[in-house]
């Protein structure tokens, strides 16, 4: 009987004992080398065995590539004993363009990739293998979740985080998928907001910038305003013109470096002051000098910073939300990708920094209560009424006696009210304070006639105030923590939008009445508080702001200024 006929009658586990006893007598005699491919799956499976010693790179960590690969039989996902394949072509392409998400490719050791490319050799080819199974774990965590932990980052952040496992990504893709799907599942990593996006190329034009030489730094001198001219600061002046020139916010035809602060430059300056949130009245102080002379590469580290802050959010923020930036001190109504409505905001203070988080806005408030926080009660209102025994009653603020349960009074109180003017407040201090303090419907009334609830374990809400004022301060942290708004009869009219007769003629009727009334929305409209100290505007202005409650400290560890 043929041989061959032999072994096809034997039982399939048979089969496989012998075929396994053939190839160990066939390398024991010599008589035939192992295929390419085999000897690249030996490679393959000696380096996973220990791939910083036989790549030669300590940061392959066998514990992150180990997911990727069974045990019993690793399989290449990038390449075969012929090189590279298809879905390593397009993750080399994506790892060149990372930094277009600020995002550094050296992180994902590109440099390891591009020199293996071409090496043919088994030994090559798994380390090759390897490398790219390293820089996809990364990379895709990266662009899909963030660098780095937001709560690592910023102790100040809720949001939740994106759920996305490499691995588990990837061999979906394997079990299913085309190297078109691999393509589609890179393209899809990124956050797909118009935001990011803007930010993006924001980004691209700061590093041309940078490229170019930067721009100059304003010496230290005079004040500069409209008008100054010839010998007042010539040479300052002539400066300002190519520093604000560097970063377009002055164009145009241009007689030399003149040295008159003419009206074109004025609104130049006063251009460059509203990107950056401050008083914009063309004139060159300390502030605004100072704005002036941050470095490009300061800039372009910014960006890199707001960027990871968009990865941490979800892909998908919805249709028609808010987002409230305490950085930025403003308020935007988003939907279907555009701004709607736009407003200033004043927030917490930084020793009541709000946080960042999100929420959904379910009612509105006509003629709100303000049930005072225990700590503003004990902390600031209670001194004031010391020093004016007055000052509770002309505010509208009624005092009731020790809370039962908990301080989500609605109205009529969960103690016997208490004329303030039967204590002797001089005598009660903050670890006597045992008083639940409500303000009344009313032009003083400190949430002012409109509040807008999102639930949230802040216990942070929107809300009209009467210290209008405050609104044309650049630095808006003044609040003990909740959002006061420009706009609130605005931001009302549009939430209302879908409730029949419910417009402004409406609204301004039911605040004359005093009453309060709360009105369940008819959408509920998520919200989201973020912190971000960069952003493009609708127009196509870079903005940037200071980082007022400090949390960008952790995240320049990891996007400093080159």
């Amino acid at each position: 009987m043929h041989t061959t006929d032999l072994f096809q009658r034997l039982l399939p586990g048979a089969r496989c004992v012998l075929a396994t006893l053939l190839m160990f007598i066939a390398r024991g005699a010599g008589s035939a080398e192992p295929s390419p491919d085999a000897a690249f799956v030996e490679a393959l499976r000696a380096s996973l065995s220990a791939p910083a010693v036989a790549c030669g790179e300590p940061s392959l960590d066998p514990r992150r590539l180990a997911p990727f690969y069974p045990l019993a039989s690793p399989r290449a996902l990038w390449v075969s004993h012929q090189g590279p394949g298809a879905r390593a072509r397009t993750l080399r392409a994506a790892l060149r363009t990372a930094g277009q998400h600020g995002l550094d490719s050296a992180r994902y050791r590109l440099g390891a990739i591009e020199t293996h490319w071409l090496d043919r050799s088994p030994t090559a080819l798994a380390c090759l293998e390897l490398y790219l199974t390293s820089a996809f774990d990364r990379y895709s965590l990266d662009l899909r979740a963030g660098q780095v932990g937001p709560q690592e980052a910023d102790t100040s952040w809720y949001l939740p985080v994106a759920n996305f496992n490499p691995a588990t990504a990837l061999a979906a893709l394997a079990a299913v998928g085309s190297d078109g799907d691999f393509a589609a599942l890179i393209e899809g990593l990124a956050p797909s907001h118009p935001a990011y996006e803007r930010l993006r190329d924001a980004l691209a034009r700061y590093e041309s910038i940078a490229h170019a030489g930067g721009w100059p730094m304003l010496p230290p001198g005079p004040e500069l305003a409209p008008g100054d001219e010839a010998p007042v600061a010539p040479e300052q002046v002539a400066l300002l013109r190519k520093r604000l020139r560097a970063e377009g916010d002055l164009s145009g035809f241009s007689l030399g470096d003149r040295g008159t602060y003419d009206a074109a430059l004025a609104t130049a300056v006063r251009r460059f002051q509203r990107r950056h949130g401050l008083l914009a009245d063309g004139v060159v102080g300390g502030r605004t000098r100072a704005a002036l002379n941050v470095p490009v590469q300061a800039r372009i580290a910014q960006i890199r910073r707001t960027l990871e802050r968009w990865r941490w959010l979800p892909h998908d923020l919805g249709e028609h939300y808010i987002l409230i930036n305490t950085a930025g001190f403003e308020v935007t109504v988003m939907e279907r990708g555009r701004t709607v409505l736009g407003m200033r905001a004043i927030v917490g203070k930084p020793e009541q920094a709000t946080p960042s988080f999100s929420a959904t806005l379910q009612s509105l408030t006509i003629n709100p209560y303000w049930n005072v926080p225990e700590r503003i009660a004990r902390d600031v209102l209670l001194p004031k009424q010391q020093r004016n025994p007055r000052y509770f009653a002309k505010r509208g603020i009624r005092v009731f006696g020790p809370r039962n349960g908990n301080n989500n009074d609605k109205g009529n109180g969960n103690g016997k009210e208490i004329d303030p003017a039967q204590i002797d407040w001089t005598r009660v201090d903050a670890d006597s304070f045992a008083y639940r303090l409500r303000q009344e419907p009313g032009p003083k009334n400190s949430l002012g006639r409109l509040s807008f609830e999102f639930p949230n374990q802040f216990d942070i809400f929107m809300h009209d105030t009467p210290e209008k004022w405050l609104f044309e301060r650049d630095t808006r942290t003044f609040s003990e923590g909740c959002v006061r708004i420009e706009q609130p009869m605005a931001l009302a009219q549009h939430v209302l939008r879908r409730l029949d007769g419910w417009n402004e003629e409406r609204l301004r009727s039911e605040i004359d009445t005093m009453q309060r009334q709360t009105l369940r929305l008819p959408e509920s409209i998520p919200v989201y508080v973020l912190y971000l100290t960069s952003w493009v505007n609708d127009d196509g202005l870079v903005q940037f702001r200071e980082d007022v409650y400090g949390r960008e400290h952790v995240l320049a560890e990891y996007y400093p200024d080159k």
